[in-house]
């Protein structure tokens, strides 16, 4: 009995543990029918700012970007139209979970292209933001995001909460 007693605050411990890990986000569903448009705008709305996100048109995706858009489900590319900042995001949705790691590939390519033109003369300031750019896959959806680090947080949060219950 004596150690049972012992023991009872670790198996309790133990049993937390248990219960809180399970609560964790492994359990939540995704969802592969949401509108990137629906999504888009959300985001562009949570950053407070959603008259200088303007789309971009498809040229720009298909140039600079070197992206097919033919292929994909649907998409939004947004850039900030208003002030002088390199604000970007853009929201695919791939056909399935093979073309969304495509999309992420040809992201990462994008990423480095425009950082390998930088003029570092250029509005130093707004460097960093695309250093440290990042990319998000949730289901069938990816998301890449050149904003300021609360930015990011804010954009990728809108973006997982819209695809997720």
């Amino acid at each position: 009995m004596k150690n049972l007693e012992k023991s009872f605050p670790i198996i309790c411990a133990f049993l937390l543990i248990l219960l809180f890990s399970a609560c964790g986000e492994k359990g939540k569903t995704v969802s592969n029918d949401v509108n990137v448009s629906d999504i888009s705008l959300s985001v562009s709305e949570a950053l407070g700012d959603n008259d200088a996100f303007v789309s971009v048109p498809e040229s720009y995706i298909s140039d600079l970007m070197k992206m097919n858009t033919s292929n994909y489900d649907s998409y939004d590319v947004k850039i900030n139209s208003k002030g002088i900042n390199i604000d970007e995001y853009g929201i695919f949705k791939a056909k399935d979970s093979s073309q969304a790691s495509d999309i992420e590939k040809t992201l990462e390519d994008y990423l480095k292209l425009r950082i390998s033109t930088w003029m570092p003369e250029y509005m130093p300031e707004e460097f960093p933001k695309l250093k440290n750019a990042e990319i998000k896959i949730v289901g069938n959806y990816v998301m890449y995001a050149i904003l300021s680090d609360s930015g990011k947080k804010t954009a990728f949060e809108i973006f997982e909460k819209s695809l997720t219950a």
